[in-house]
């Protein structure tokens, strides 16, 4: 077995034989306020949704660390230097937005409101804005509108995506990191898009295929629910 570098709450990191290359490997796991499940068949499942997006993604020239999927549950993936930040996007009204500030849930905005949340889950992924992000030394102003732009990008074309197969993207967490490609750095599209980064519903029945299902108490439909959006991108 490789040697292991990083353990998460749904993936592990191993050291590959390339320098510049890991084996992320999915696991059947799932963290959600603080409590960890156990869902056999999920890590199958999010290794071929987020290879296949990758790969899209990567078609339509958006940079990410997918080298390749290499078996049932593990990828190859690029070294990066990772940003210390997630960016949220949503379209449509939930969660915080109804909590915090009373909006009636499915009100669409006019367009993704973007916000930055710390990659701690110890904290709770507390927000900054992008002023704390600079002042931190974290990034600077410019990879803060590359960043901004790329995320907007994906956000866009998986919305597109996923309601030409019946499916309304709610929002999407995103993770980045850079690399040096001789001259500059540049942003890559990191971790995964899946069921587990993604809420979405079926557009016609609202049904939830996503995460989502743990906090309704319906852990016995993640499978099922995840097994359908393999299906439509896939079929």
């Amino acid at each position: 077995m490789k040697q292991k570098i990083y353990q998460g709450s749904s993936k592990t990191l191993y050291q590959s034989e390339r320098e510049d290359a890991f084996i992320m490997s999915f696991e059947d796991t799932m963290r959600i306020d603080g409590k960890t499940y156990s869902i056999p068949g999920k890590g199958v499942i999010n290794n071929s949704i987020s290879s296949h997006l990758m790969q899209k993604l990567g078609l339509i020239g958006i940079d990410n660390h997918l080298i390749e999927k290499s078996n049932m549950k593990r990828q190859l993936i690029q070294c990066v230097e990772i940003y210390p930040v997630q960016i949220h996007l949503s379209t449509i009204a939930n969660g915080r937005y109804i909590k915090e500030f009373g909006m009636e849930e499915g009100f669409v905005f006019d367009s993704p409101i973007l916000d930055w949340r710390v990659k701690n889950n110890k904290l709770n992924y507390p927000m900054v804005n992008e002023q704390q992000i600079v002042q931190f030394g974290w990034m600077s102003r410019y990879e803060l509108k590359q960043l901004t732009q790329t995320a907007i990008r994906v956000h866009d074309y998986l919305a597109g995506y996923f309601s030409a197969i019946g499916l309304r993207m709610i929002d999407i967490k995103l993770e980045f990191g850079r690399i040096f490609n001789g001259e500059d750095f540049v942003p890559i599209l990191i971790d995964e898009v899946s069921p587990d980064t993604c809420k979405l519903w079926d557009i016609d029945s609202n049904e939830k295929l996503c995460y989502e299902l743990l906090n309704e108490g319906k852990e016995d439909k993640i499978i099922p629910a995840y097994q359908e959006v393999l299906r439509r991108i896939t079929k």
